[in-house]
């Protein structure tokens, strides 16, 4: 439909419900062009974009307005185009605005739509004004070189979301657009903004500009027909005779397949990280990078544990202890077992009731000559008083090599072990192709038999008299019993994903996790 003169063009004649007084076999859609058009055919774009939709947001003189709800909206078409934005800023000048505009319209990349939003004039000699800064407009006229070489690269959709633009649709369909949405008369911020919602949710959905336009007019006819009755009439679609309504292409697989693979800067950046990734100094750097980062972050959120003592206590022998103690230096490496038995007890009068004991107890000690004696004694009082123990050892291709049960400290009926084998910033998980029952990372263990005396009854208990394999009936029971929620069964069906061990967090203060307890002279 073409009018002549421009007042003509003022009258909502898109709201003419044709089908209603005429006979018609649909519905007949009304879509405005120039009467007068200087390019013949839409401008062929050189090289046709291919994959996600480029789109152009220009942002012009902000003055009385406000650009939150369009950018808002602009950027949850993200996940299905890209976006740019461009325009003025308070400490840019406007023939630094303007530059910059004219430089982004003419990249080489091209775009498939251009947005602007802001205030505009109707001027016919110039083809209409864009309000781009204070007091600072650009005409039509001045760009159209700009904007001819982005038709070339693949410009469709012009969409003004300001004031005014009957001028601006038929200078730019003159100069070979296809297709340009303007709004014909002086409109309310408000109401331009719940236009462009309505619109670009629209185009989100891929319907075409003139589906997309019609639902934004009837969202103006039923929400804003109490504060601004007409406003549904003022959007107006020009349109090249003969061309095709633009829509944001759905991707096929195959289009998503190639916007997957890494272009050359990308797959060099990819290529250079794995391969440092895989070399330890670096792993170690990034590492320690991570644990700062994780750190300092705990402490700015306050996310340090309280003072309350934590159920897990991690006890180490130092200076200070084995001078208390007396121990002589030749009865450190390896440690006096007497001294070790002393702190089992001291254990045992504080009702513990899961002990690790991260020793090798695996030949005779000499020195002093009752320490077999003496740790094999206090381990039968701890089993005794239900002292769940588990004691370390190596681990070797097919099995674990721990306490030798020749040196009558104590016995894998009433007690168990784990191997101690484990990198130090990472935790130690069962192998998916082994069974826990021969071989059973020591932490894992531990936690796993803290966990069953928290979370099930009628478990076995740790008992000098007993007669069968105390690991073995452990792990049959809680595979057979244990809860289908909580801590135990998430640890117990858990494994690493994709081999990837998970990491230990260094990153809580020692003091927090390892309190001091009094364990005797």
């Amino acid at each position: 439909m073409s009018c002549t003169p421009i007042e003509l063009s003022r009258f909502p004649w898109e709201v003419w419900e044709v089908g209603t007084e005429f006979a018609t076999a649909g519905a007949i859609q009304i879509i405005r062009t120039p009467l007068n058009i200087a390019a013949p055919t839409v401008v062929t774009p050189n090289k046709p974009h291919q994959g996600r939709a480029r789109i152009l947001a220009i942002l012009g003189d902000e003055t009385g307005l406000n650009f939150e709800a369009e950018k808002k909206m602009l950027k949850s078409l993200l996940r299905i185009a890209d976006v740019q934005f461009v325009g003025w800023q308070p400490e840019k000048t406007a023939a630094e605005v303007r530059q910059e505009i004219s430089n982004a319209i003419a990249d080489e990349r091209g775009w498939d739509v251009l947005f602007f939003a802001g205030h505009s004039n109707e001027t016919e000699m110039t083809g209409g004004e864009l309000g781009i800064a204070p007091d600072a407009s650009l005409s039509i006229r001045e760009i159209a070189p700009q904007l001819g070489a982005a038709k070339k690269r693949g410009l469709q959709v012009a969409i003004f979301n300001s004031c005014s633009g009957l001028s601006i649709a038929d200078a730019l369909i003159d100069l070979g657009f296809a297709q340009v949405i303007v709004m014909r008369e002086p409109i309310h911020n408000s109401v331009a903004q719940g236009f462009l919602v309505q619109f670009l949710q629209g185009m989100a959905k891929h319907l075409d500009v003139y589906a997309s336009l019609m639902a934004a007019r009837q969202f103006l006819r039923m929400g804003k027909s109490h504060t601004y009755p007409s406003s549904y009439l003022v959007p107006s679609l020009f349109c090249h005779p003969g061309a095709k309504l633009y829509q944001i292409p759905q991707f096929q697989w195959q289009q998503r397949l190639r916007q997957m693979i890494p272009i050359r800067f990308e797959a060099i950046a990819l290529a250079v990280s794995l391969t440092l990734g895989v070399l330890t100094p670096f792993q170690e750097l990034l590492l320690d990078t991570r644990i700062l980062t994780q750190s300092v972050y705990r402490n700015v959120t306050a996310q340090i544990p309280s003072e309350e003592a934590p159920p897990v206590a991690l006890v180490q022998i130092d200076t200070e202890s084995l001078y208390r103690a007396g121990i002589p230096e030749t009865q450190i490496r390896p440690m006096n077992r007497s001294y070790i038995a002393k702190l089992l007890d001291r254990l045992r009068t504080l009702n513990t009731s899961v002990v690790g004991l991260d020793f090798i107890f695996d030949t005779p000690q000499k020195d002093p000559p009752s320490a077999d004696q003496d740790l094999g004694q206090a381990v039968r009082r701890a089993v005794d008083a239900n002292m769940w123990l588990v004691f370390g050892a190596l681990l070797e291709p097919t099995r674990e090599v721990g306490t030798n049960e020749a040196l009558g400290i104590n016995k894998w009926n009433w007690t168990l072990q784990g191997y101690v084998d484990a990198y130090p910033n990472f935790v130690e998980l069962p192998d998916a192709d082994r069974d826990c029952r021969k071989t059973c990372p020591f932490a894992y263990l531990l936690s796993l038999v803290q966990l069953a005396n928290q979370e099930m009854i009628g478990l076995p208990q740790p008992q000098t008299t007993r007669q069968q394999n105390l690991r073995a009936q452990l792990l049959d029971v809680i595979q057979r019993q244990h809860p289908q929620t909580g801590n135990l069964s998430t640890l117990w069906h858990w494994r690493s994903p994709f081999g990837l061990q998970p990491l230990i967090d260094y990153s809580i203060p020692p003091s927090k996790f390892t309190p001091r307890f009094p364990l005797g002279n």
